[in-house]
């Protein structure tokens, strides 16, 4: 490995969950850094079957299905499976997706998707929403328990149902490991929602000066509103101009060079 690659024998800690870290790691590896991925989160199934089943049974009445992240693609349809409901039957259904990365898992369950914001944060869907969705249509919002509320209350004018399919769980497993390498010290730290942000200070919360060892490492969170949520916990952070992985890899690159 060439001296000169990007990230260089950084350590890089990655925390958003195991199976979504795969491709983040790679690309780290690819450019010369370490990644480590300490997942402090994971996902199961939403615990209100009974109002999932009535929500999808009666699927064909809503004009819009709105995914808010592509872990509410995954339940959504493995509901779907479980409930014997075709998504052949539900194509005249409209499609909206929060962003690129969603919209495109999206195509590949066959789903062609008619809106997606041009920032990929709830705001931006919900401004692009109002401007396409007429107030007698139906709209259905897939999302987990632990989404903001911001695409509810912004289409009160609409017939919204807010439907959870799955939950967000601490992951307790990584918690000795992620407490390990802060106090022996990484080269920098990624948060790619809110609730990693949440789940990693909580998990390490009992080191008497974690946020002094976080705020020695380059932190970037991937857009506005985990960069909120590690601004309240006074965690210093980067925040890149394209709210992707893509450009959370470039901004690692660009504190390094």
């Amino acid at each position: 490995m060439s001296h000169e690659a990007p990230l260089f024998l950084k350590t890089v800690l990655i925390t958003r969950e195991a199976k979504q870290a795969h491709s983040f790691a790679a690309q780290i590896k690819k450019l010369g850094g370490i990644p480590l991925s300490l997942p402090v989160l994971t996902f199961a199934r939403s615990n209100n079957e009974k109002e999932v089943e009535e929500v999808l049974l009666s699927i064909y009445c809503f004009d819009w299905i709105v995914f808010t992240s592509q872990n509410g693609i995954s339940f959504f349809f493995e509901w779907l499976k479980e409930l014997n409901i075709s998504w052949s039957a539900l194509k005249r259904l409209k499609v909206a997706a929060v962003g690129e990365k969603t919209a495109k898992l999206l195509e590949k369950h066959d789903v062609n998707v008619q809106l997606v914001p041009k920032e990929y944060v709830a705001e931006s869907l919900l401004e692009s929403l109002k401007a396409n969705v007429s107030h007698h249509e139906r709209v259905l919002l897939v999302r987990g328990q632990l989404a903001r509320s911001v695409l509810k209350d912004g289409l009160k004018e609409c017939e919204v149902t807010d439907l959870v399919v799955y939950q967000t769980i601490r992951n307790q497993d990584s918690e000795r490991l992620v407490k390990q390498h802060l106090e022996t010290g990484i080269d920098a730290i990624t948060f790619t929602s809110s609730s990693t942000v949440k789940f990693f200070v909580e998990s390490i919360k009992d080191i008497p000066n974690w946020l002094e060892l976080i705020n020695r490492t380059k932190v970037v969170c991937i857009g506005p509103i985990t960069s909120q949520t590690a601004s309240e916990y006074g965690i210093k952070h980067l925040v890149p101009n394209t709210y992707t992985i893509n450009g959370m890899i470039d901004m690692l690159v660009s504190c390094f060079e």
